[in-house]
């Protein structure tokens, strides 16, 4: 199917640095009344596959939605300036870009490469990630299941429901622990994968996805649509 998908490309007068936790701050903070933008309900954290993405990448700003989140990105302003951690950046450019974007299950084998660190790992399964490698097994098998996961979890926020078997084969590499707040810091990822499945370039899968992180680039242009899903 196609998927409604929205850009955001933000460059300051100056380089942005870190993930994209202050961007969200910002503009969380001017539609504190749509918790699309923020991913809470009052106090509540919201427990579900986020449809606005905030990345930095190469100093630039980019903020991305599907669907839903496309939607309402369409109606964010021209913005002078973008607050990060109590200094003003000034805008010097700022471009939006809307269109229609393969989803689903494909006809061909796609591969990815995750262009910012995939947070695969929760409380649950890092230990038994831990106890794999303390016995010298092979954690693959183990990160493609997540992997598949992850993707399941991406299709339930936009409503899709895949019509076969979601199959994923992976090449990661466990890198430098990320820190996604202060104090804490959480294992991560980087490498390729190979699915049935056609992900939106520069859409982050698996943790901490509304900061920037697990975002995915394909690799082989295999962006091919299974007409039956």
């Amino acid at each position: 199917m196609d998927i409604e998908k929205t850009e955001i490309w933000i460059t300051c007068n100056e380089p942005l640095e870190g993930d994209g936790r202050a961007v969200r701050g910002f503009l969380g903070n001017m539609y504190r009344n749509r918790p699309e933008f923020h991913g809470h309900i009052g106090d509540r954290l919201i427990y579900r596959h986020p449809l606005i993405q905030y990345k930095i990448f190469g100093g630039s700003a980019l903020v991305v939605g599907l669907k839903d989140g496309a939607y309402l990105l369409k109606a964010v302003p021209r913005l002078k300036f973008i607050e990060i951690y109590f200094k003003k950046h000034f805008i010097i450019k700022q471009s939006t870009t809307n269109l229609f974007v393969s989803f689903g299950l494909a006809e061909n084998t796609v591969k990815y490469t995750f262009v910012t660190p995939w947070i695969g790992l929760n409380k649950k399964n890092y230990q038994r990630y831990l106890k794999l490698k303390e016995k010298r097994k092979n954690t693959t098998d183990m990160l493609n299941e997540i992997l598949k996961a992850n993707i399941i979890s991406m299709c339930k926020s936009v409503g899709y429901t895949a019509k076969s078997e979601i199959k994923v084969k992976s090449d990661l590499k466990e890198v430098s622990a990320v820190e996604v707040k202060e104090g804490v810091r959480l294992t991560a990822f980087k490498g390729n994968f190979k699915t049935n499945f056609v992900i939106p370039e520069f859409w982050g899968i698996g943790g901490k996805v509304s900061l920037g992180y697990g975002t995915v680039k394909c690799i082989n242009g295999g962006n091919i649509l299974n007409g039956s899903n």
